[in-house]
């Protein structure tokens, strides 16, 4: 006897159970023609909506219209074709929520490099000296998640052009991409020439720029307050900054934009490459490698931790090459320092720790192991790492991390007359070698004459 539950002809038909076969499934609305044609476009060209691409109209508009129709389809690509003048001039563009990808071709062109270059293909620029973002990428939150920012956006070949039609100048405080609390933005392929740069002529100088090709802001601390970019395979020449991360302000002191990865990249004539939690709050987690940074005139390569209390710098497999200040200034803990090149320094010390760090029995918390310091001839190096949170007298004891092999050589000529050691203390002196429970520092090989 048959004692389950009887399926009334309307479940029969949602359920397509009926005479042992399957029934089509009921008909879709009827589209009208326009509805078809806003359904089917998926990419969205800067061009068909009036961008002009001739280096000096004022293309804003044009621009702006084509990310709000993209920002109404989800997933959907805006296209910016290779202006025919070299660049798309605007006053700046916010990208809109849905919006997958920003597409384009550029290409960085040396000629008689480093002194000759060009920037042209699918290029934003500014069309005046007072434009502080061209491509603004999501809304502040002030503290709470934006669901309707471009979380997931992916930037593709686009360039970023920091200077002014003629008479050209440079705009000093320009950036190329402002992120605002919007998680899982990748840089791919990116060009960058001149962003925040006071001066481009010659070899390129970021000088005091407070601009930049990419800042990351963040006013929140959780998944979707700009956390985990990426930076990959994009190049720069001659910015303030390359890469800047840090909460929006001291009201917001947990933010930080953290855990975002820098990888492939060529960046040189900077002010300070890498600035990661410099002035409101900590940007954690973050990992460099396999770059190139060089800047006989820069102030700094990578600053990290000097704002907030962070946790965890991976840098591997990267060059740090000719720099006028500090290479690497850590004030945060947990620096993991591998694999690492530094070559033909015009300062003191490659590596300098903070005298933020210097908790006894944790600090610095780092791990600084198996890189080369080339001293390429310098006359002012003295030191490869400077620990300014101990003494070299207190730091065997009271110290924290590890410490070794890691190799010096001067191409077998002697060290120069101020060397005093592989690693210093504050006053300056060296620190002896160490193995406690926190610690572990063996002073590695120094080839010389």
């Amino acid at each position: 006897m048959f004692t389950g539950s009887i399926l009334s002809r309307r479940d029969a038909l949602r359920l397509g159970a009926v005479g042992g076969g399957a029934l089509a499934a009921p008909s879709a609305p009827r589209m009208t023609a326009a509805s078809k044609s806003a359904a089917a476009q998926t990419v969205f060209d800067v061009t068909a909506y009036g961008a002009v691409g001739d280096g000096t109209t004022d293309d804003t508009t044009a621009i702006q219209n084509a990310l709000n129709a993209a920002g109404k389809v989800p997933g959907s690509t805006v296209s910016f074709p290779p202006a025919s003048g070299g660049c798309y001039r605007i006053s700046g563009v916010t990208v809109p929520g849905g919006i997958g990808r920003l597409t384009g071709e550029s290409v960085l062109y040396t000629k008689n490099a480093p002194f000759v270059t060009t920037l042209t293909g699918s290029v934003l620029a500014p069309i005046n000296a007072t434009v502080a973002d061209l491509l603004k990428i999501g809304v502040c939150g002030n503290g709470n998640v934006v669901n309707s920012n471009p979380h997931g956006l992916t930037v593709e070949g686009l360039g970023f052009l920091g200077t002014t039609p003629a008479p050209i100048a440079a705009v000093p405080n320009l950036w190329g991409a402002t992120v605002i609390d919007t998680s899982d933005v990748t840089f791919s392929n990116c060009r960058d020439m001149y962003c925040g740069c006071p001066a481009f002529a010659g070899y390129p100088t970021g000088g005091t720029g407070a601009g930049g090709f990419v800042r990351l802001l963040s006013s929140g601390t959780d998944i979707f307050f700009s956390v985990n970019a990426q930076i990959r395979s994009c190049s720069s020449y001659g910015a303030g900054h390359f890469v800047l991360a840090d909460g929006l302000s001291a009201k917001f002191p947990g933010g930080g934009s953290t855990d975002g990865r820098i990888s492939n990249c060529q960046v040189n004539g900077h002010n300070l490459a890498v600035s990661l939690g410099p002035f409101e709050a900590g940007a954690g987690g973050w990992f460099i490698t396999d770059c190139h940074f060089s800047s006989p005139l820069g102030t700094g390569h990578v600053n990290y931790g000097q704002a907030g209390n962070p946790w965890t710098l991976r840098i591997a497999n990267t060059y740090f090459d000719v720099c006028n200040g500090v290479p690497l200034s850590c004030g945060g803990r947990g620096l993991q320092l591998v694999g690492n090149y530094f070559r033909g320094l015009g300062n003191t010390t490659a590596i300098q720790l903070t005298d933020k760090l210097g908790t006894v029995g944790r600090d610095p918390g780092a791990l600084i192991s198996d890189n080369v310091l080339d001293l390429d001839g310098s006359t002012t190096l003295v030191t490869f790492a400077q620990i300014l949170g101990f003494t070299a007298a207190g730091f065997p004891t009271h110290g924290g991390g590890v410490y070794q092999n890691n190799l010096i050589h001067n191409h077998g000529a002697p060290m120069p007359k101020g060397w005093v050691g592989p690693y210093t203390g504050s006053e300056g002196a060296a620190i002896a070698n160490a193995s406690t429970p926190t610690l572990t520092l063996a002073n590695g090989p120094q080839l010389s004459a």
